[in-house]
């Protein structure tokens, strides 16, 4: 029998949704091992897609398309991330759902998974969309199922039509480009008829910027940017802890995947009103989410909610620098490659900050039940009891922040130099300076709630009859593991810069071959 060549190339994918439904049919037995069943085939069929994604990369598969697949280093890349980090949202979401909940909440949750790694793989525009919406539906139910609160069904109400709205309008867009192109393939094998070649034949002034604006636009409420972040706080705390973790993880990666995968149809020739428009939005973005973020006094869900908005800023701000398109060695250095500082950061925020939110879930509150704690008072009071828990929280929120000894550092230095390696005598040179000031300064800003965070954690007084922590054996592995990955990374970040430059190396060979068209067609022009 034969295979056909899609189902090869999309076979950790295909791991991941067989796995989704081993884990609500043997989730529902009632033989085995009882109510941890699916989780554990959760870490099974992560482990298992991880591994096969590993042998095809390595073995000659990557760079292959077919059927609107395309497997090259990004979507390796965003693979291991997915497993990797969608491994330690399992450990840490353990505990969340009833017993008779379980098998439906690890199905979804492998299966919003599934589609964060399929929009790296699609080459092709109504791939892609449906991707974008296999992370987002599934999510909105595991918010529903993560508490019983009415702020739960709310935030689930309000991110489900909101989330709705961003696809129409970015299914809107998608039907510009194809109408300009007529083809939803992106690239293809490079012989038939693909947007990458309709794009760049586009004569100036035709719908192609309307295409990318209203795109870029919908993408935008899956990276929570200004101005479509305005469901994030009562989101992020209405949903559990975790779940807040993993919301701040995969609907990013997958924005950001699809943001790249339409800006390289471009040849990364970001000019007039769109340079204007996402440095805009990188600019508001980072001073919104830091404003909001510094205004709250209260609750540190919406401290951390705010915060991701504001990160969400940074990375914007080296995907406008793109990943580099002049033709000389300095190039090479991940510290000017804004693609691959992108999604180094990608990674080392979507652990940071779910080790955040598992320490969150971890401690319990005195006065409300048990229940995990949400505002600094609560959080002052339990994290003395624990000072392991406090010190892991303490070490995530100083990685947030970017201060050594931890990984955020080199996060933040990557994403900022690479804003400012672009060449001399180009015309934006000056417009990404003032907005690596504007971004060093919004850091600042951050630090100051971030540095509430890690007081709290280390000032309160010692209560004998503080309430007892989360009885979860790997909640507090997942907790320790971020904790550690943290710091590792900071001692020996070269691994990942290593991949995520490998993965950008691509998206910059073709930028300068664009670069160099160009400039060949204006010195035609000019004889």
């Amino acid at each position: 029998m034969t295979i056909h060549p899609t189902l090869i190339l999309l076979m950790p994918e295909t791991l991941l949704s067989i796995t989704a439904v081993l884990a609500l049919f043997f989730g529902r037995a009632s033989f085995g091992m009882g109510r941890d069943r699916a989780p554990w085939i959760s870490i099974f069929g992560l482990a298992a897609a991880a591994s096969v994604a590993t042998w095809s990369h390595f073995n000659g598969s990557a760079a292959q398309g077919a059927g609107g697949v395309s497997c090259d280093a990004l979507s390796y890349f965003v693979r291991m991330a997915v497993c990797c980090v969608g491994a330690l949202a399992v450990l840490v979401n353990w505990h969340i759902p009833h017993d008779d909940e379980r098998p439906e909440y690890f199905c979804l949750m492998l299966f919003a998974l599934a589609g964060a790694s399929l929009a790296a793989c699609a080459d092709d525009l109504l791939l892609l969309f449906l991707s974008l919406e296999l992370v987002s539906v599934p999510t909105y139910v595991l918010i529903a199922l993560s508490r019983s609160k009415p702020e739960s069904q709310e935030a689930t109400v309000k991110y489900f039509f909101l989330g709705a709205f961003a696809a129409a309008i970015t299914l809107y867009g998608f039907s510009f480009l194809y109408g300009v192109g007529g083809t939803t393939t992106l690239r293809g094998s490079g012989s038939g008829p693909s947007l990458a070649i309709a794009l760049a034949a586009a004569p100036a002034g035709s719908l192609v910027g309307v295409g990318l604006l209203l795109s870029l636009c919908g993408l935008a409420f899956k990276v929570a940017a200004v101005p479509l972040h305005f469901y994030v706080a009562d989101v992020y705390q209405g949903a559990a802890s975790p779940v807040s973790g993993l919301l701040g993880f995969l609907p990013k990666m997958a924005g950001f995947v699809a943001m790249i995968r339409l800006l390289d149809l471009t040849g990364w020739r970001i000019e007039g009103k769109l340079f204007w428009l996402l440095w805009v939005v990188a600019a508001a973005t980072m001073l919104v989410g830091n404003t909001l973020a510094l205004m709250q006094r209260d609750n540190v869900k919406r401290v951390l909610a705010y915060s991701s908005i504001a990160h969400s800023g940074y990375m914007l701000v080296a995907l406008l620098a793109g990943p580099g398109n002049a033709l000389v060695v300095a190039m090479e250095s991940p510290l000017r490659n804004g693609v691959a500082a992108l999604l180094f950061y990608m990674v080392i925020y979507g652990v940071m900050n779910l080790g955040a939110f598992a320490a969150l879930a971890y401690f319990r509150s005195r006065a409300a039940e048990h229940e995990p704690i949400e505002t600094f008072m609560e959080l002052t009071e339990a994290a003395r009891s624990r000072p392991w828990a406090a010190g892991c929280l303490a070490v995530c929120a100083l990685g947030l922040m970017g201060l050594p000894p931890t990984a955020g550092m080199w996060g933040k230095l990557m994403l900022f130099t690479s804003a400012l390696s672009l060449p001399n005598g180009h015309p934006y040179g000056q417009a990404m300076i003032y907005l690596v000031v504007l971004g060093v300064i919004n850091a600042a800003i951050g630090a100051v709630y971030y540095l509430r965070i890690a007081a709290a954690c280390v000032t309160g007084p010692l209560l004998p009859d503080a309430a007892a922590p989360t009885r979860c054996g790997r909640l507090r592995l997942g907790l320790i593991l971020c904790t550690l990955l943290v710091l590792i990374a900071f001692v020996r970040p070269g691994p990942l810069i290593t991949q995520a430059h490998a993965a950008a190396d691509e998206f910059r060979a073709r930028a300068a071959v664009a670069a160099g068209s160009v400039e060949h067609a204006g010195q035609q022009a000019s004889r």
